[in-house]
């Protein structure tokens, strides 16, 4: 997502371990993700978490980030991955990369391990909604990539050159085996904007589902931990129904206890839209600062034709305007379905909604022990099949 400006730090940037709380206020502070926060760090118990943060000569704590550290079995040597971050001002970063991540690689090199990877969230090219329908309806988004965008960042640019010349590899250069975060993902800009505006930012079919759904009775109440349930039912409704494998409700059980801990602008709600208390759509929402972001959802075959989903996602929306938000975060997609492919309704839906599509520097690696690195591969990539065998092709991410 865009980052806001900030002023240069003053004098060299060190790295060194912060407080949960910290970390916390500091990812707020900057627009960093939701997998950058303390809450974050408590769904992943089988993670080593260390909280760091970025800090100048004047001892000022200017940017934090969250590294989840996977040791090799019996070994101090470990994989260290900081998901979508860290957060920091990235556009005073692209003016000196060196200055903000050569501290964090001697880090890494000092906690022992052979390899770091970043996601870089900073927005390279965006594109219209309208425009990638088009593209869609002329034969999918084989060629996506080659769309020309509405808008090309000439920060994301200088900091890939930079990244290019230091052997920070994009991900997928070699035989990794995980998937990582999405790079491109759907986003409905609500900067400065009313609801009515953003109403009228969605397409015919999207505000008329929003009129069914009000004339069948659907009414949006939101929900903790205790919706986990009924959630899960409906997600796994729809992962059988869409060919997809579910995660497991102990997975979100986890995650809803972990964001209602009650940390200043970060926290999780489950929304359920229903008609006199039957739960036909659910979803899982996680808000950071002024990013809104739609995470899990599912729904039931039941009284389809009351748009339960539609007046779900409008009523977060709403929400999201009301708390200040400045984005609402449909999350990704795979940029090769084609027309025809089932998944590409889903990308559809959040298009009909108003999103545009959002790239990102994304995810690089940067191999810190080349004999490390590559055990750890092959490890990985027999756990991967492994994996495969059981649940089908699950592309979801590991963290």
């Amino acid at each position: 997502m865009d980052q806001p400006a900030a002023p240069p730090p003053t004098g060299p940037l060190t790295v060194r371990p912060i407080t949960p709380e910290q970390l916390g206020a500091a990812v707020v502070d900057l627009g960093g993700s939701f997998l950058q926060t303390p809450a974050w760090a408590r769904t992943k118990p089988g993670w080593r978490r260390t909280p760091l943060g970025w800090f100048d000569g004047a001892g000022s704590l200017v940017g934090a980030g969250l590294v989840l550290s996977r040791n090799i079995p019996r070994l101090r040597r470990s994989f260290a991955y900081l998901p979508e971050g860290p957060a920091l001002p990235w556009e005073a970063v692209a003016t000196d990369p060196s200055a903000w991540l050569d501290p964090l690689v001697r880090w890494a090199k000092q906690d022992g391990a052979f390899a770091l990877r970043l996601g870089f969230p900073v927005v390279s090219r965006r594109w219209a909604p309208d425009a990638v329908k088009k593209q869609i309806g002329e034969g999918g988004l084989m060629s996506f990539t080659q769309l020309p965008p509405d808008f090309a960042s000439p920060v994301a640019t200088r900091l890939e050159s930079w990244l290019d010349e230091r052997a920070w590899q994009p991900i997928g250069w070699g035989n990794t085996a995980a998937v990582g975060q999405p790079r491109y993902v759907c986003v409905v800009d609500l900067k400065g904007r009313t609801a009515d505006e953003v109403l009228k930012g969605m397409n015919q079919q999207w505000r008329r589902n929003i009129k069914k759904a009000a004339k069948a009775g659907v009414e949006v109440r939101t929900a903790g931990v205790e919706g986990v349930g009924t959630f899960h039912e409906l997600y796994a409704e729809t992962a059988e129904r869409d060919h997809f494998f579910p995660r497991a409700r102990s997975y979100f059980d986890q995650m809803m206890r972990a964001f209602g801990v009650g940390e200043d602008g970060i926290s999780a709600r489950i929304y359920e839209a229903h008609v006199e208390g039957d739960v036909l759509a659910s979803a899982l929402m996680v808000r950071v600062g002024d990013m809104f972001s739609y995470l899990y959802g599912g729904s039931t075959s039941r009284n389809r034709e009351a748009r339960a989903s539609n007046a779900l996602q409008w009523q977060a929306m709403q929400d999201a305007i009301e708390a200040g938000c400045t984005a609402y975060d449909f999350r990704g997609f795979n940029t090769s379905l084609g027309a025809t492919e089932p998944l590409t309704g889903l990308l559809l839906f959040k298009l009909g909604a108003g999103a545009d599509v959002v790239e990102h520097v994304g995810e690089r690696e940067l191999v810190l022990s080349r004999f490390w690195h590559t055990a750890f591969e092959k490890a990985m990539a027999v756990r991967v099949a492994i994996n495969n065998r059981r649940a089908g092709a699950n592309t979801e991410s590991e963290v």
